[in-house]
């Protein structure tokens, strides 16, 4: 059978060369075959009759327009063009009960699609006032480049997790905890339909979702990098894979 062909829905600002290898790079590798996709809400329907299964790739804020809020002054830049297609993708391919997976950004926009809201910045939040982060993507930027040169991930913010253990994320990790990177300065904060938080940050920030009933899940941080610092992280990668496998195969998900 021929690899499962994903759909990346990617930012096309900020991430250079880095925006054609860092989400597909660990999709080859499980056997999937990914694509980066129109920023075009009228193609939806055709694109999902062809992809069998969806990413949310990183990215920049989600206009809080788009979840009821004014912004904040903490806000950082936007992409409305890439909210407004992937608005209508993601509840499109969930009505198709496609396989999705969402990182960084991807969980943010995973949340709003489905009437959730986001804290607009962890400083907001007098209990997330310590979370790491990276403040205009200093160390974003290293491991970027180290990324694409094949180089060793260079230091950066991270930190810990306790992962449901009925979840998605812990059978694929085989773990009930991990450490991740923490590079984002947004948190999830009123859940969107069917969705449940299946990981959490010591100080409680919701760090994993998954939609009840479904092979969806999202995390906050760079799942795309984590594989290069625990290959644990690639079972993420297989689940995802697997699942849009046997769409093709035209079988339950």
């Amino acid at each position: 059978m021929s690899r499962p062909l994903i759909g990346v829905s990617a930012s096309l600002h900020d991430f250079g060369d880095y925006g054609g290898v860092g989400v597909q790079r660990p999709l080859y590798a499980a056997g999937g075959l990914p694509v980066t996709l129109p920023q075009l809400p009228q193609a939806v329907a055709a694109l999902l009759d062809a992809l069998d299964g969806v990413v949310l790739a990183p990215g920049r804020d989600i206009e809080p327009a788009r979840y009821g809020q004014e912004p904040s002054a903490l806000l950082a830049a936007t992409e409305p063009q890439r909210d407004e297609f992937e608005l209508a993708l993601v509840r499109a391919a969930i009505d198709r009960e496609l396989p999705v997976l969402g990182m960084c950004r991807g969980v943010q926009m995973l949340n709003v699609a489905l009437g959730g809201t986001l804290i607009q910045d962890l400083s907001l939040v007098d209990s997330y006032r310590e979370h790491p982060s990276d403040p205009g993507w200093g160390a974003w930027r290293q491991v970027e480049s180290a990324s694409v040169a094949g180089a060793q991930v260079p230091d950066h913010p991270r930190h810990a997790i306790a992962i449901a253990p009925d979840s998605i994320l812990a059978r694929a990790l085989g773990s009930e905890h991990a450490e991740v990177s923490s590079f984002h300065h947004q948190a999830i904060d009123r859940l969107g339909s069917g969705l449940r938080v299946v990981a959490w940050a010591d100080d409680g920030a919701p760090e994993a979702l998954e939609l009840a009933d479904r092979e969806v899940l999202a995390v906050q941080w760079e799942l795309q990098e984590e594989w290069r610092v625990d290959e644990r992280f690639l079972g993420v990668f297989d689940w995802f894979v697997a699942a849009a496998a046997r769409v093709r195969a035209g079988g339950p998900v």
